[in-house]
């Protein structure tokens, strides 16, 4: 009996259970699942093609969009640009044709005399006439010249301190306005407290420059003290002796004074809140006038006091 020899047969010959297609790789699919794996790539390469557009495009839509944006707010301000310089315009050639109409380039030398009788030699640009001026407007009370900043403006007391705020002397609307007294003052332009309104205008117009007067050197050059108002046929002298800045609401605006001993206490206080110290002896004044203009961000008021030390009758 002889052994069994595992060697003796092929394990693998002749199994019908072991072919060799099993192991045949087919050519056939390997080249389809390689297709299919390209097939992938590519539609991954192009979806991804396709986002880099599509946000190319966004963008292209929003600088688009951003351009037009910017264009429309730079029209709109030019628009407004246009328009103030325009409104400005009109108001500046108005004035001057009120100055060609009312006041006359003749320079004269005026004789002041003061409160105490003392006389003063004076030389003034120009002459005005007052019934040409009424004739423009019948609510004008006369004719404000401050050499320092070159102001020859008309003023007017009117109903109201609105309407001049954005009219000109002549009515028409515009945003320079007109000076006007505070309709509330009894006594016009001869009150013992005048209060003149007027904007600060960023051309330098109406009230525009009357901020010089923060600087105390600005207010010892010269002859910059001095504020010249023509009514009627009188020239007054007036010296300026107190410039702060104030709230819209204060003291500063007290008006229709019973006795001129109870102007002069106050004027006494203004003073004590000026800038700086003027030196000015107000103790007996007669009266006084305050320019009001609004400060650069609207919120306060610089005010300028003068006091009248002078007057001269004036030969139109």
């Amino acid at each position: 009996m002889g052994d069994n020899n595992l060697n003796d047969k092929d394990p693998y010959k002749d199994d019908d259970n072991f072919k060799d297609d099993d192991i045949y790789v087919d050519e056939e699919d390997t080249s389809t699942s390689y297709t299919k794996v390209k097939s992938e790539e590519e539609e991954a390469a192009e979806l991804e093609f396709e986002k880099k557009e599509a946000k190319k495009k966004r963008n292209r839509i929003i600088n688009r969009v951003i351009l037009v944006v910017a264009a429309c707010v730079f029209v709109f301000a030019a628009y407004n640009l246009i328009s103030i310089l325009l409104e400005y315009k009109k108001g500046t050639d108005t004035y001057k044709k009120v100055e060609d109409d009312v006041i006359q380039s003749e320079e004269q030398t005026i004789v002041i005399t003061d409160e105490n009788g003392q006389q003063s030699s004076v030389d003034i640009p120009f002459v005005y006439d007052e019934e040409a001026l009424k004739a423009i407007n019948s609510y004008a009370i006369g004719y404000i010249y401050i050499p320092s900043i070159d102001i020859r403006l008309p003023m007017v007391q009117y109903t109201d301190n609105d309407y001049y705020l954005h009219h000109l002397i002549d009515g028409t609307y515009n945003s320079s306005g007109c000076l006007f007294e505070d309709s509330r003052i009894d006594g016009g332009i001869n009150a013992s407290h005048v209060i003149i309104y007027g904007h600060n205008m960023k051309n330098g117009s109406m009230f525009g420059l009357l901020k010089y007067y923060n600087s105390e050197s600005y207010y010892r050059s010269g002859n910059n003290d001095k504020i010249y108002i023509y009514t009627g046929n009188e020239l007054r002298e007036y010296t300026i002796f107190s410039c702060y800045v104030s709230e819209p609401i204060s003291d500063t605006y007290t008006y229709n004074f019973s006795t001129l001993n109870a102007m002069r206490t106050w004027a006494s206080q203004m003073q004590s809140q000026s800038l700086y110290d003027t030196g000015v002896d107000i103790s007996n004044s007669q009266q006084v006038i305050t320019l009001s203009t609004c400060t650069n961000d609207g919120k306060q008021r610089f005010i300028v006091h003068a006091s009248l030390t002078g007057s001269a009758t004036i030969d139109n």
